[in-house]
């Protein structure tokens, strides 16, 4: 972000430098704000591919304000609508976000019953999530070159994130929640990164997914779960039993091993009990897929 933030910067100025260069230069040459805009109606008043593009009566409505100012007034009403954990300073120092943080342990945490849902996103390195000793979700290994953690408090939901997957390092982030929590929606995500979870996560809604990373679930719980793997690899084991839940599947050139079943590519079924009410969907594309349960 710092290196965009540069690169704008100095664009932007180079731009002011050379508009001013170019107004002086008009000025200097006897220029006038209203020559050059009769000059440019005149141009462009038999362009019929211009007027067909912006109409016959483009100069007055380049020239009426009262759009300019309703369209300021919505966008004031959206930053507003947004709520007040839009306006809170972000750290650049420890890449948090509405998140206690500790100097001792360099290290962020938040009570867990304040986060409804999660969303982790491994675009390189690697994050291990792992059992939480008391009632809070810790991460430690925060740096806001590499990872950022992002906690709304309007949606209550905490995003953790690779802040730059260009920047190479073997430094690991560790994400501890506790074991009885269940969230709204939990969002695994593995772009290239490696992302291991220890002991049980649970969740209403569950969706692992995989583009050339590695995601290893030990286990889950969740009524309603979507696994995505595009040309990774993918491991976990849920609660229960294949029969506990409705799973459909759809495998391209990929390999699907489902509760001990082997899936070749180029297949679409529906596996377990059709009536139950805890849902899975399968879709792998060229990736390898294992679904394990904990009762065969």
């Amino acid at each position: 972000m710092k290196k965009f933030t540069k690169i704008a910067l100095i664009t932007a100025l180079v731009m002011l430098v050379t508009g001013g260069i170019l107004t002086a230069g008009g000025i200097l040459f006897g220029a006038s704000p209203q020559a050059f805009m009769n000059g440019l109606e005149r141009g462009t008043k038999n362009n019929s591919v211009f007027n067909r593009w912006f109409g016959n009566h483009w100069l007055e409505r380049l020239t009426e304000l009262d759009d300019l100012d309703e369209i300021g007034e919505d966008w004031e009403d959206y930053w507003e609508d947004r709520g007040e954990s839009w306006i809170r300073d972000w750290s650049d120092e420890t890449g948090i976000r509405n998140m206690d943080w500790s100097d001792a342990g360099e290290k962020a945490s938040i009570d867990a019953s304040k986060v409804k849902s999660l969303y982790v996103t491994a675009e390189a390195g690697e994050i291990r999530i792992q059992p939480s000793s008391d009632e809070k979700i810790w991460i430690s290994g925060l740096d806001p070159s590499l990872y950022v953690a992002d906690m709304d408090l309007d949606t209550k939901e905490l995003t953790i994130s690779r802040s730059d997957s260009s920047v190479d390092s073997e430094k690991t982030l560790l994400i501890r929640i506790p074991q009885d929590k269940v969230f709204e929606e939990l969002y695994l995500n593995s772009s290239a990164g490696n992302l291991e979870t220890e002991g049980k996560l649970a969740a209403k809604i569950c969706d692992m997914d995989v583009a050339a990373g590695n995601l290893e679930v030990e286990l889950m719980e969740a009524d309603d779960s979507t696994l995505n793997c595009n040309a990774g690899r993918l491991k976990i084991k849920f609660t229960g039993k294949l029969n506990d839940y409705a799973a459909d599947v759809s495998v391209n050139t990929g390999a699907l091993d489902l509760g001990g079943e082997s899936i070749d590519g180029f297949h679409d079924g529906t596996f377990g009990d059709l009536d139950s009410d805890k849902t899975m969907a399968i879709d792998n594309n060229a990736g390898n897929i294992r679904v394990d349960f904990e009762n065969k």
